[in-house]
Order: structure tokens, then sequence, then C-alpha cells
């Protein structure tokens, strides 16, 4: 299948996201980016640059927060306003 996206705006989302992500790769932005893309086209959504900014914004979110405490960069979570860790089961 050809890629109907306009390169540029694949280009910007992952510029600004890179900013926002900067403990991840590159690389890792922009795959993402680009698979968010994808997945939203397949979805047969209309697809829009801002569309994929806020679905890669959460998955990005989700890789960052998936990071253990103890790995190297863990403690560097980030939390979301209103996003509280889970509750310990009594």
């Amino acid at each position: 299948m050809l890629q109907t996206f306009p390169i540029q705006d694949l280009r910007r989302i992952s510029a600004r996201l890179h900013n926002e992500f900067s403990d991840l790769s590159h690389r890792c932005v922009e795959r993402c980016v680009s698979d968010t893309w994808n997945c939203v086209e397949h979805l047969g959504i209309a697809v829009t640059p801002h569309l994929v900014e806020r679905v890669a914004r959460e998955h990005l979110e989700a890789m960052v927060n998936s990071v253990p405490p103890s790995h190297p960069g863990g403690a560097a979570r980030r939390r979301l306003p209103g996003h509280g860790a889970v509750p310990r089961p009594r």
C-alpha cells in the first residue's frame, strides 16, 4: 500500500513529540508517529495530524511510564495532571 500521508506532517509531529519525550530516541518517536498514522488510516478514521499527535503522545506516555523505577531513567517518569498512582489494595 502506498503511503498517503505528507512526510512534512510526520516530521513536524515527530519533532514536537521528541522535544516532549527526550528520554526516548528520535527513531522511537518517529516510528510511533508513523505507526499511529498507519493504524488510524487502517481503521478507516479520517487521519489528521492533530489526531495522530494525540494518539502517539498517549503511546509514548505509556512507554515512558512503563520503565521500572530501578531502570536507569525510570525515576524520570511523567505524571499527567489528574493521573495519580493506582492505590494499593487493602
